[in-house]
């Protein structure tokens, strides 16, 4: 049996502008744990939002079970 998950996480970025890198790096704690509980990212969708500063980044995760 295959059980897959759709998870959407929303990211921020507004602080990345005020280093001097630019850069940013984000935990994504919803995806991480079910990572930790056997599932596979089989792909994944971003997208922008109204904002400069937000993204969304939608997973599709998988995982097979007896």
């Amino acid at each position: 049996m295959i059980k897959q998950k759709v998870i959407t996480v929303n990211i921020y970025t507004g602080e990345a502008s005020k280093g001097s890198d630019r850069t940013q790096e984000v935990e994504l704690n919803a995806v991480n744990k079910y990572l930790e509980e056997g599932y596979t990212v089989i792909d994944r969708f971003s997208s922008g939002t109204n904002s400069t500063y937000h993204i969304n980044i939608t997973f599709i995760l998988q995982k097979e079970t007896e």
